[in-house]
């Protein structure tokens, strides 16, 4: 037996809920993930977001296999993607060994603070 083949028999520890992960609908797959988010202003992507836009940026990991079952395929860079009824975009995802890694943003505007209208 190989190192990939332990890896992979391992991989559910990643989004076991009593390790890491918790139960999340993600495109109407209820499955065990794990979901990490950073603010726009505690990211290091911070350099990503314009002038009253902020985001969150998010990590998600889950097991490939169901999400592929129902949706015949990973997502794509572009692609619409709903965790919990929450809208994110995805920017980038990869198949690791079976575990799907998808990096996920999400902008919300913000209203002006008084006295930073802009004429």
């Amino acid at each position: 037996m190989t190192f990939k083949d332990d890896l992979r028999e391992d991989l559910a520890t990643f989004v076991a809920c009593d390790e890491f992960g918790e139960v999340l609908d993600v495109d109407g797959v209820i499955c065990k993930a794990q979901l990490m988010t950073h603010s726009a202003n505690k990211s290091a992507r911070q350099t990503e977001t314009y002038d009253k836009l902020n985001g969150d940026f998010s990590e998600l990991y889950l097991m490939t296999a169901p999400y592929v079952a129902k949706h015949g395929k990973i997502p794509e860079r572009g692609d619409w993607l709903f965790v919990n009824g929450k809208r994110y975009t995805v920017e980038r995802s990869e198949d690791e060994l079976g575990l799907l890694h998808i990096e996920l943003s999400s902008y919300r505007a913000t209203n002006p603070r008084r006295g930073d209208q802009r004429c």
